[in-house]
């Protein structure tokens, strides 16, 4: 139901040929493309609003999970047996759901991919981490090499490079019951100036006559000869890691080299962007702009100077929910900041607009503004952030020049724009993390 508009307008445009030749207009051709039409529009509203709603719940699991598992008072086998498997079953839902939403955008071809300075091995370490009680439960080596020629920091989109690795990962120890699983990367011997980022593994082997189907749309190995392996997923991860791989820079795309009953190797190979030093915090644009955007856009945006973080270290976060709040409360006490909640744009704007009715006091820093950052969710009741950021921006004085981040469910490329032309300074996805929370307040 949801994938057949696009082939059922092509079908019925490429009926109206036959009208061509006897001079008349097939009206009922016209009424289904309209209806189809309209049809893949639902579609893709209901897809966004599904995820949507997926994300919003996951932003809180996985990180109360994950507060849980470092809380030095729970036993070991409880976080072993019980935390540790519920947070990579959460993960594992929110992967499938985002490939059910990049699926969608490669379809509308309004998949974004976000590029910015990035440390490769660190992101990497971070990923294998991910794997390492897994492997281990399965009694499988896991290894990590990062050769010395390659530089570690990189300009290029973090998470969509992890995507593809984890891809990669999770089905190697999908397929490998004993041996090793081995993520490697070095420099191309192919390609000069072009990195490989390679993931072996001593499983199961890919059969010759199934790899026509490993980058297909929900593309499934048939594994009827191993009862025990049960691979979970919808059959789009590998279709969207060979898109990404090319969307990063890769001329050749994801490869493959495969023994049945032996292991298997996938890699691929992308250019070296060296990273830039002089970057500067809510004030780098280019970092969350969209690679299809308009350099005109960024044009567009004024250039604010923005107001600087004094002792106070407030944030304000706005967000119809308690949970999110909570989330974000906590994390960003970690960081030493103060939370002041609001639960729509205009409370915020109430209380940006007289603080000290709240209770809020400033600090002795000259450049004191009570807040040193606005963190806002994008749908909320009343004032949503966009409109919120409209009204921050034509407050006067220094509160006007607050740096502001968005965070939503929701990543659409059109409200990202539509954010950035507010007058927003960074866009975080939910479920977010907290150590890409604290590298944007960085």
């Amino acid at each position: 139901f949801f994938f057949q508009a696009e082939d059922g307008i092509r079908d019925a445009q490429e009926s109206r040929g036959l009208g061509d030749v006897y001079k008349r207009q097939d009206i009922t051709s016209d009424r289904q493309v309209t209806k189809l039409k309209a049809l893949d529009h639902y579609k893709d509203m209901l897809l966004a609003s599904v995820t949507h709603e997926l994300r919003t719940p996951l932003n809180c699991i996985i990180p109360m999970i994950g507060e849980a598992i470092d809380e030095e008072m729970i036993p070991d086998h409880i976080k072993d047996n019980s935390l540790k498997p519920s947070i990579n079953s959460a993960k594992l839902l929110l992967n499938i759901v985002n490939d059910i939403l990049d699926y969608s955008r490669f379809k509308r071809n309004k998949l974004r991919l976000n590029f910015a300075d990035f440390n490769v091995y660190n992101k990497l370490s971070d990923v294998i981490q991910l794997f390492e009680i897994q492997c281990r439960h399965k009694g499988l080596h896991l290894e990590y090499e990062y050769s010395e020629d390659v530089p570690r920091m990189m300009h290029g989109d973090e998470d969509r490079l992890g995507q593809v690795i984890i891809n990669f990962l999770s089905n190697a120890l999908k397929f490998t019951s004993k041996g090793y699983i081995k993520l490697s990367v070095e420099l191309s011997d192919y390609e000069e100036e072009h990195v490989v980022f390679r993931v072996l593994d001593t499983g199961v082997g890919i059969k010759e006559d199934n790899l026509n189907k490993l980058f297909t749309e929900f593309g499934k190995l048939d594994v009827k000869e191993h009862a025990s392996l049960n691979p979970q997923g919808v059959g789009l991860g590998l279709m969207i890691s060979n898109r990404l791989t090319h969307s990063l820079g890769s001329k050749r795309g994801i490869q493959v080299r495969s023994a049945y009953g032996q292991g298997t190797e996938f890699y691929f190979e992308i250019p070296v962007r060296y990273h830039f030093e002089s970057r500067k915090a809510f004030r780098n644009h280019e970092e969350y702009a969209t690679m299809k955007m308009e350099n005109s856009l960024v044009e567009e945006i004024e250039e604010i100077d923005y107001v600087k973080v004094c002792k106070c270290r407030r944030v304000l976060s706005v967000d119809d929910n308690d949970y999110n709040q909570m989330v974000m409360g906590r994390s960003l006490s970690k960081m030493k900041f103060e939370t002041v909640k609001a639960f729509n744009g205009a409370d915020a704007l109430k209380i940006l607009e007289d603080p000290t009715s709240y209770g809020l006091i400033g600090c002795d820093d000259e450049d004191c503004c009570i807040f040193s950052v606005i963190i806002t969710d994008l749908h909320m009741p009343i004032m949503g952030g966009i409109d919120l950021i409209r009204e921050v921006r034509k407050l006067t004085g220094k509160t006007g020049k607050l740096p502001i981040v968005m965070m939503s469910a929701s990543d659409e490329k059109e409200q990202i724009e539509e954010g950035l032309k507010a007058g927003m300074n960074d866009f975080i996805c939910k479920p977010f993390s907290e150590g890409v929370l604290l590298e944007r307040f960085k």
